[in-house]
């Protein structure tokens, strides 16, 4: 059968080029937050789940996030009177920072920081970048002091590699030195999930892609699901030991509303690619009926 597009009869709605660029790595709940927020204006999490039907507010805070920062939405304070873009300030010097010093003691921590972080004397133009990152871009000095010691731990010892984690961290929402905390126990868990779903995959962790990263994170975060749902995808998978693979499996279970291992194995389908699937009892009886069926005596049905 042949489609072709109908007369437009009724309202319609615009739709941005950008959507469509970024429909092959949306997820579906994204696209469908997209154009419920093209066509109503409404971006209120609570709002978006109960029209939607999201399974959870992160889900809609996640969509959120994502075309923030594909570049759809633009994040701005609760309350601001709208005003015009400022400028950007001009970086502060090396004389300016030397003499601000005198007055914030927080500036010569953050410098000592990262100098103990990156076992290295900075030079005045990184503690120009680093200060900048205080006093201009308005980053708190605990969460920068956190982030220095993270991009530490992880072998990136450069300003540059620490003002792009301050940059995620802030799309992600965290900009306090509480949040940050939380963000990095986050990050720790991530990092944890990773090295299990790699022992399944038998590959190490440092092989996965970012959108390898990713889609882990969404199986746990979004989808609710725990290691052992992760386990079962890697057991119906069989010896496919591939990522995307099991990804599917698990994005369709989450489209079913299937949350654990027993709405998994449910019932056996009469028919389809789970037929096959065993299903243990969570008791079993005990009894084995074919134990002793070669020494069991032959029983016929009598005849009347």
């Amino acid at each position: 059968m042949i489609y072709r597009l109908k007369p437009q009869q009724g309202d319609t709605v615009a739709v941005p080029q950008l959507v469509f660029s970024k429909l092959g790595i949306a997820e579906e709940y994204s696209v469908r937050v997209a154009l419920y927020v093209l066509a109503t204006g409404i971006t209120d999490p609570d709002k978006l789940c109960a029209a939607l039907k999201l399974r959870s507010r992160i889900s809609a805070e996640s969509a959120l996030a994502f075309w923030a920062g594909a570049g759809l939405l633009e994040r701005y304070e609760e309350n601001a009177a709208p005003a015009e873009e400022p400028s950007a300030p001009a970086p502060m010097t090396w004389a300016e920072i030397a003499a601000a010093s005198r007055t914030d003691p927080m500036i010569s921590s953050l410098i000592d920081c990262a100098q103990a972080g990156f076992n290295r004397p900075l030079t005045h133009s990184e503690m120009e970048k680093l200060v900048n990152l205080y006093l201009q871009e308005g980053y708190e000095p605990e969460t920068i002091m956190l982030c220095l010691a993270y991009v530490s731990a992880q072998g990136k010892r450069t300003l540059g590699a620490t003002t792009h984690e301050l940059k995620v961290w802030r799309a992600e929402g965290v900009e306090t030195g509480e949040q940050a905390d939380a963000h990095l126990k986050l990050l720790a868990l991530r990092a944890e999930r990773e090295r299990y779903v790699c022992s399944l995959l038998q590959i190490q962790p440092e092989g996965l892609t970012l959108g390898g990263r990713k889609a882990i994170a969404r199986w746990y975060e979004v989808y609710g699901y725990d290691d052992a749902m992760v386990q079962e995808a890697a057991v119906q998978a069989g010896p496919k030991r591939d990522l995307w693979y099991w990804n599917s499996i698990l994005k369709t279970w989450n489209a079913k509303g299937l949350r654990n291992v027993r709405d998994v194995r449910g019932p056996v389908p009469l028919s389809g690619a789970g037929r096959n699937l065993r299903v243990d009892r969570e008791n079993p009886s005990g009894n084995n009926f074919l134990a002793d069926a070669a020494t069991r005596p032959l029983r016929r049905k009598r005849k009347d």
